[in-house]
């Protein structure tokens, strides 16, 4: 047998002979079926990586931060939101789910956690937030419209992109940190005065279920508190950011 494929691999024929043609022929099947197998078992590898590999989720680095008032008088807090834009870079069978997000607006300071997702638009129409559709609750303030939805869980899908802006009430009640640094986010004003203090540093860390753990950070100019107390509301570009503990693959 083994002399018989020796003799037939033999390229002693006359080109353009029957026996080139078949031997030419058959080189090609070979080919052809040895680049399959090699591909099957290259796809065969990946598919078990990102079966025990899980979800991979992707999140770029912030662009931009609102910061606006929710509520009158006594009453009002400060609230902040950071888009955040998530891509899963795994197929439709590794979905994930975000657990926790909190903002440290005060670089060394405490830390407080998102309470809802936010819809930030920007508009004068003073019929706007009549237009508030149910299951959602408007903020509406000069030139700014804040929709939020309560108690939305957010779930990234494989292969999908979610970019939901999350907001952060800076109020004592929502903080997590020494009771001392939390009473001094009491209410809107004082929340604006310590944040307005030193350059713009905020840090929001976010958790999934799967994939483990975010840090992203914003820097960009100070915050103007004179303007943000009397317009309500005022929006930042991130002139610096980055983010870390993004996945191996």
């Amino acid at each position: 047998m083994i002399e018989e494929v020796a003799t037939y691999l033999a390229d002693d024929d006359p080109p353009g002979s029957p026996e080139q043609l078949n031997r030419e022929a058959w080189y090609r099947r070979i080919t052809i079926g040895a680049a399959g197998f090699f591909l099957a078992v290259m796809l065969a590898v990946i598919n078990a990586f990102y079966s025990l590999r899980g979800p991979v989720i992707v999140v770029q680095p912030p662009e931009q931060i609102v910061l606006y008032r929710d509520g009158d008088g006594d009453a009002a807090v400060l609230t902040m939101a950071m888009r955040i834009a998530m891509i899963n870079a795994t197929d439709s069978q590794h979905g994930d789910v975000l657990m926790d997000a909190s903002i440290q607006p005060i670089k060394g300071g405490p830390a407080f956690e998102y309470a809802s997702t936010v819809q930030p638009v920007f508009t004068s129409d003073p019929k706007a937030s009549t237009d508030c559709e149910i299951g959602t609750r408007c903020v509406a303030l000069n030139g700014f419209l804040a929709i939020e939805r309560i108690d939305e869980i957010i779930d990234i899908p494989g292969a999908a992109v979610r970019a939901p802006y999350l907001a952060y009430p800076i109020a004592s009640w929502n903080c997590k940190g020494p009771v001392k640094q939390c009473d001094a986010f009491a209410d809107f004003d004082s929340a604006v005065e310590m944040i307005a203090k030193g350059p713009s540093h905020f840090t929001v860390k976010i958790t999934y279920y799967s994939d483990g753990d975010r840090e992203m950070t914003c820097k960009g100019r100070a915050i103007d508190a004179a303007y943000i107390r009397s317009r309500g509301w005022m929006s930042m570009s991130c002139k610096e950011a980055n983010v870390t503990g993004a996945p191996f693959f």
